[in-house]
């Protein structure tokens, strides 16, 4: 199974949670792409799919593409399946979810994480920088 969360790479906060998911995923299913990337418009194109700005936007062979609070479940489900905070998040109708999320990602240029983790050479390759749309489905 193939699942890409696409981030905004100029965000400390979203760089932040790309290193959480990577610390946390044990199993490696997530690849990762800059928002910003030449993988991204290739993917954009490719799937006829406009990228909204400021969310979080994740694509799943099965699931198809998800974002804002849809994705942050999707994650916390594949990752922690008993998590709280996955819990809580379903508690709330999508509508309030994703306003809670855009209010956040609203605020988030404001909130500075200065922690920077230079990722290992392992977790480099799940990132979709210099690869193209092509080569990913070969992989």
């Amino acid at each position: 199974m193939k699942t890409v969360v696409f981030y905004d790479n100029l965000c400390s906060v979203c760089n932040y949670w790309v290193i959480w998911i990577l610390k946390n995923d044990k199993n490696q299913v997530f690849y990762f792409a800059a928002l910003e990337s030449d993988f991204t418009n290739q993917f954009s194109l490719h799937f006829n799919y406009k990228f909204p700005p400021e969310t979080i936007v994740l694509w799943d062979e099965e699931m198809g593409f998800l974002n804002k609070s849809d994705a942050v479940i999707f994650i916390l489900q594949t990752i922690q399946p008993s998590s709280f905070q996955q819990k809580i998040l379903k508690l709330f109708p999508k509508f309030l979810r994703d306003a809670g999320y855009s209010v956040f990602a609203y605020f988030r240029r404001y909130i500075s994480m200065t922690k920077c983790k230079i990722p290992s050479l392992e977790d480099k390759n799940r990132f979709l920088r210099n690869v193209s749309f092509h080569d990913f489905l070969n992989i």
